[in-house]
């Protein structure tokens, strides 16, 4: 594994410190900057490697990260076929060691990728082996969620982002709430139309700007409040983690708290009485997004996103 100078230099600012053992650049970025290590099994001193692809590139790196802080890791987990995932570690496994010096009978590197022999433990590994070309599992899920449109709602924005696209938009639920819907108990219709509207004008720009969004079929949509919409619907305090989100629910829900009273939305099972107010405009904002983009469910990660 020969690495030149120059290259060598940059793996170390990248990792902050000296490589222990012999590797090779096997991912590159556009700008030809190191993005996967693909390391020999022992380190220098004879310590078992058992990672053998390794993620560099920082913009990978914090992709990831925010995947895995949403939950990522266990979501991998729950949604990959476990049979395939066992299989992608033997896999791994079996590259690794085939790398072995022949005469080697010290410690051996041992389980798959991320050092673990069962489920995830890493979703940086699986990605590193996934744009290495390794027939991995995770690595393709991790593919699809970070390639789906993320929309966070908050107060007082509606963030989307999407690769090149990471756009504030001013309708978060506070926002929107008294922007439209504060004056009149109920809401009235043309308010409700109102609001959506509002919605779906500030994503028809990004839209113009980035045709592709319009494309996504899958979307994430985060945020305190998004919970109580899942909260909502089953009428539980804790719903399964990550929650699907169909069109025709949603639409179902909108209906059902758009026309009732605030007295009486309260008394909604698993709806926590700080959204009584805002889970309309809530519900405003989720039916312009899938709408506007054509989305038949968007999933929503769970208690503790943005």
């Amino acid at each position: 594994m020969t690495v030149s100078p120059g290259d060598a230099a940059r793996v170390r600012e990248l990792l902050g410190r000296e490589p222990q053992g012999a590797y090779e650049i096997v991912v590159r970025d556009d700008a030809g900057d190191p993005v996967v290590l693909r390391n020999a099994p022992l380190l220098d001193d004879g310590t078992p490697m058992p990672t053998r692809y390794w993620l560099v590139g920082p913009d990978e790196i914090r992709r990831v990260g925010r995947l895995e802080s949403a939950g990522g890791v266990d979501r991998a987990e729950a949604e990959v076929d476990p049979d395939e995932l066992a299989a992608a570690h033997d896999r791994y496994a079996a590259e690794r060691d085939a790398d072995l010096p022949t005469d080697h009978d010290g410690p051996r590197p041992s389980g798959g990728v991320g050092g673990t022999r069962t489920g995830v433990k890493c979703l940086h590994a699986h990605w590193a082996w996934h744009l290495a070309g390794g027939d991995d599992p995770v690595g393709r899920w991790i593919a699809r969620q970070l390639d789906a449109l993320r929309c966070e709602i908050g107060d007082d924005h509606l963030r989307v982002r999407w690769h090149a696209v990471d756009q504030s938009l001013p309708v978060g639920v506070v926002a929107l709430y008294e922007r439209w819907l504060a004056d009149d108990d109920p809401p009235r219709p043309a308010s409700l139309t109102n609001a959506i509207g509002d919605v779906t004008d500030h994503l028809d720009d990004i839209v113009r700007e980035h045709p592709a969004v319009a494309d996504r079929r899958e979307a994430v949509i985060e945020g305190r409040i998004m919970w109580s919409v899942a909260r909502l619907e089953t009428g539980l305090d804790r719903p399964a983690t990550p929650f699907t989100l169909d069109r025709p629910t949603a639409e179902e829900i909108f209906r059902l708290v758009a026309t009732e009273r605030r007295a009486d939305r309260a008394h909604n099972p698993g709806l926590p009485s700080s959204d009584v107010e805002h889970i309309v405009a809530a519900l405003c904002i989720v039916v312009a997004v899938m709408r506007k983009l054509g989305l038949a469910h968007v999933t929503l990660p769970g208690p503790g996103t943005a």
